[in-house]
């Protein structure tokens, strides 16, 4: 494809050509590179929803890093927070009325407002580099016209408890599934001394927020595939 920009010839070369590759692939040897919003209709309608909101979250995802490399971690006029569920600027006079964790950013949408700082700015530049217009996120089409939401920029989780654990061996569990305690099954025992040591967290978290993020913060750890991988590997030697 990257070659030839040949859709048949691509989808030839794929080993299976039931994966969601394949499909776009077929789309586009039916309807052309011309019509791409045909083309792409061939996926299953959940992965091209799942696509356009991992669009959505990647721009929302670079505007909180701008907007942290702006202002760092202190509230600033411009600022949004919600009120029930509209969004507000904040203003001059009521900045040290709220911290960091009451600050929101949109997910673009035709139903939301943005920043009203250097910052909007941003969102209007990263959606023109993939030929959106900001000002207009309706599309005919009525999957891709997405209203947008808001999401805090930090969240406090709750419930939050720890403990050290000793152990020594790396492929026992350390902590109880649910299935485990559907069952009724005791807790793990721990030792009291271990050749390993080990982090046991628990925490609650609201939608959209992700636990492999609030550990990378409080571990300082790499959290990508490849990190992990090669964690997963000294184990298993």
């Amino acid at each position: 494809w990257a070659k030839t920009k040949d859709p048949e010839a691509a989808l030839r070369k794929l080993p299976v050509k039931r994966c969601v590759e394949g499909q776009l692939l077929r789309g586009l040897s039916m309807y052309g590179l011309k019509n791409i919003v045909s083309a792409f209709g061939i996926i299953p309608r959940n992965n091209r929803l799942m696509y356009i909101h991992s669009y959505q979250s990647y721009v929302w995802n670079n505007m909180v890093s701008k907007r942290i490399e702006e202002y760092g971690l202190k509230v600033v006029p411009g600022d949004l927070v919600l009120k029930g569920d509209t969004a507000v600027p904040v203003e001059e006079g009521n900045v040290d009325s709220y911290t960091i964790n009451d600050i929101v950013m949109p997910l673009p949408g035709f139903d939301v407002i943005y920043p009203k700082h250097k910052v909007a700015a941003a969102y209007e530049e990263i959606l023109a580099a993939d030929n959106l217009d900001i000002k207009n996120m309706r599309h005919r089409v009525k999957d891709y016209s997405l209203a947008g939401a808001y999401r805090k920029i930090v969240i406090r989780p709750q419930d939050v408890s720890w403990e050290v654990v000793s152990y020594d061996d790396p492929k026992i569990p350390l902590v109880q599934t649910d299935l485990d305690k559907l069952e009724g099954k005791a807790l793990p025992e721990y030792k009291t001394e271990g050749k390993y040591r080990a982090l046991k967290m628990e925490f609650s978290l609201p939608p959209s927020t992700y636990a492999t993020m609030a550990i990378r913060e409080v571990l300082k750890m790499d959290t990508s595939i490849k990190n992990q991988t090669q964690l997963n590997t000294v184990w298993l030697r």
